[in-house]
């Protein structure tokens, strides 16, 4: 069994976007708040949580073992209930304002689906493909 790529450059990327999505999502919900100062932990958590939800092959190659295709989205989608719930939460500490539940579900969704996004949004785009560690299909 060949070991699964390691991708870290996919995750970067994606994360950065989707936690200034978060950012900006924040900025919008709690107006008048701290928002920047709020919102800045959504940065290392969010590329954390892509870095879960587009290495799960990787992991799993490393004990030898081969998930199916549901054990895999399985796995995202559980990753993106836990992006969900801390968002909730880290609103719900912020006090008086939350975050609206359709920009919580936004980032949820992006965060399960950021694999596939990866690969047919960034694929397909000829500099990806040189750089290493592109998270691309070979």
């Amino acid at each position: 069994m060949a070991i699964t790529t390691f991708v870290w450059l996919p995750p970067l990327i994606i994360g950065l976007i989707l936690a200034i999505l978060e950012l900006i999502f924040v900025h919008q919900d709690e107006a008048g708040m701290g928002w920047l100062k709020h919102g800045f932990h959504a940065i290392p958590t969010m590329i954390v949580f892509v870095f879960i939800s587009m290495n799960i092959d990787y992991v799993a190659s490393l004990f030898n073992w081969t998930p199916n295709i549901w054990v895999t989205i399985g796995i995202r989608v559980f990753v993106g209930i836990i992006a969900a719930a801390k968002i909730s939460a880290a609103a719900a500490v912020a006090g008086r304002v939350g975050e609206k539940l359709p920009h919580t579900l936004t980032i949820a969704v992006l965060v399960m689906v950021a694999p596939f996004a990866w690969e047919y949004i960034a694929c397909g785009i000829p500099f990806i493909k040189t750089l290493a560690s592109n998270g691309c299909p070979a």
